[in-house]
């Protein structure tokens, strides 16, 4: 049995349709989310070594703010474009496509100019927030040379969000997080190496940023049909205002995507503070990569289906997608939070032993995170940003004010249980939101399965580690029978009909391409 009352062993054609639309777009997104992930882990622990916990703590407090400027300067245009665009294409109307591309990025343009100059003029009042006395006016020169990261982010994110309304992730995928991020490392190492030092790193994010946005371009232009590009632009610029700015919000003061605990410790604590938390935060990359790749396709998705009214096919695919999330996620987090000490160890020993506990609790929160899947996407692209808006400022609030009570006296640790209770609290409000507004939840049956495997897999590690007190070779090899053990359980389990499917797809292409 399936978690759809719909469906029994076998899909329907339109849940298969859906299966495949999401693994397709989620793999790829996966794929690019490896890349970007795993550049900027290497490149964390290079630059690590390379500028010392106080400096590397500096850059990341710089690059942070850089980006919560240019998501403002963004103002959620990005979405809009996405949005009208898969609106405008259900509905055949290819004068919608070119107008709501138009609309998108006119409006990122204008607000992300108007904040990169507020933000040069501004260096000064942020340097004394964020820095400490002896590091203010070296903050000042740097944010200023990195400021045209903002525009040039908001022309690439709407760029490669206008491609993913075709339903595909593969040009947003080459842009966003495999050329952007390898631009990133290759100038980055190189300025490193050639002793240009912070300049040269925060240099690195304005050379990568310009590069994805003509990636991102190039492949949007191709993407428009023959009648796309023939058609007169039909602009709906003040609904697409009206939905932008809400998520604008929405997405601005997302816990995750605003960076709040890396600018909280920058205001209320140390620079070194700082680097353990950014370390903490690198090590949960993988843990949450399968979320990361999966919630790109997956929000035109749900705007898709939700403005052809098959909500019934919408509730099925958030369980199996949350399913798959749990399935790859909750065996990372539980090695994380039994083993972290082996990863802060090996890839960042400056950051040893103050990040361990950091990357524990962090785990903790994100258990939460990616249990509970993409529902801030089911909120915001069934027509109700303002409510993720609402949920974001609330989270925001209580992050500040218990980081304020906090992260004085505790710093990094502190900061980690203040993201793992907020992170906790929002999300399973949101899980209750969508049931109650759009009538979907993301917890079916099979969601026991991955986390029936985590625990047997968990405590067969827990056992393990207390007798392997930092053996580096016995340490990996517990690791590793623990995941054959997950491993089996999940077998044992047996594989849904959404599995099956996907497994039968991949074995049919493989075997063709023998023939």
């Amino acid at each position: 049995m399936t978690d759809d009352p719909l469906r029994d062993e076998a899909l329907s054609k339109d849940a298969a349709a859906d299966i495949r639309v999401v693994a397709k777009g989620g793999a790829v997104q996966i794929a690019g989310q490896l890349s970007q992930r795993g550049l900027s882990f290497v490149f964390t622990a290079v630059a690590l070594e390379f500028l010392g916990t106080a400096g590397y703590g500096l850059y990341r407090l710089i690059s942070q703010v850089l980006s919560l400027a240019a998501q403002v300067g963004l103002a959620g245009f990005n979405y809009a474009s996405m949005r009208f665009i898969t609106r405008a294409r259900a509905t055949a109307r290819p004068g919608g496509v070119r107008g709501a591309a138009q609309v998108g990025l006119a409006g990122a343009g204008i607000a992300s100019i108007i904040v990169c100059f507020a933000a040069f003029y501004g260096a000064e009042l942020l340097a004394g927030f964020f820095a400490t006395p002896k590091r203010e006016a070296l903050f000042v020169d740097l944010f200023r040379l990195g400021i045209l990261y903002v525009p040039l982010f908001a022309l690439m994110q709407v760029l490669r969000y206008c491609t993913q309304a075709y339903k595909t992730m593969v040009p947003s995928v080459v842009a966003g997080t495999i050329v952007q991020p390898a631009a990133r490392f290759v100038f980055g190492v190189s300025a490193l190496l050639a002793g240009f030092s912070l300049a040269g790193v925060v240099s690195s994010l304005v050379l990568s940023v310009a590069a994805g946005a003509l990636v991102a371009g190039w492949y949007f232009a191709r993407m428009l049909t023959a009648e796309e590009r023939a058609a007169v632009p039909v602009r709906e610029t003040g609904p697409m205002i009206r939905f932008a700015l809400p998520q604008a919000g929405a997405s601005l003061f997302g816990v995750q995507s605003l960076g709040l605990g890396i600018l909280v410790l920058g205001a209320l604590s140390s620079e070194v503070q700082v680097a353990l938390f950014a370390v903490g935060l690198s090590v949960q990359g993988s843990g949450t990569v399968f979320l990361g790749g999966i919630v790109n396709i997956w929000a035109p998705v749900v705007s898709d289906l939700f403005e052809r009214g098959e909500i019934a096919r919408l509730d099925s695919l958030y369980k199996t997608i949350n399913r798959w999330t749990a399935t790859f996620s909750f065996p990372v987090f539980a090695v994380l939070i039994l083993e972290g000490d082996l990863f802060v160890r090996t890839f960042f020993p400056k950051a040893y032993p103050g990040a361990v506990t950091v990357v524990a609790i962090l785990a903790i929160g994100n258990f939460f995170y990616t249990g509970t899947g993409p529902t801030g996407y089911v909120i915001s692209m069934t027509g109700r940003p303002g409510l993720n808006f609402v949920n974001s400022i609330v989270a925001v609030g209580l992050y500040i004010g218990l980081g304020y009570l906090i992260v004085p006296s505790h710093g990094a640790v502190g900061m980690a249980v203040v993201d793992a209770i907020v992170t906790a609290s929002v999300n399973t409000v949101r899980v209750i939101q969508a049931k109650l507004l759009v009538g979907v939840q993301p917890f079916g049956r099979s969601f026991m399965k991955p986390v029936s495997a985590t625990l047997a897999g968990s405590a067969f590690l827990f056992v393990w580690s207390r007798f392997v007190d930092e053996k580096w070779f016995l340490e990996v090899a517990g690791i590793a029978i623990a995941a054959g053990i997950y491993i089996m359980v999940l077998r044992a389990m047996g594989l849904d009909a959404e599995e099956r499917h996907v497994w039968d797809r991949i074995r049919k292409k493989a075997f063709k391409r023998r023939g």
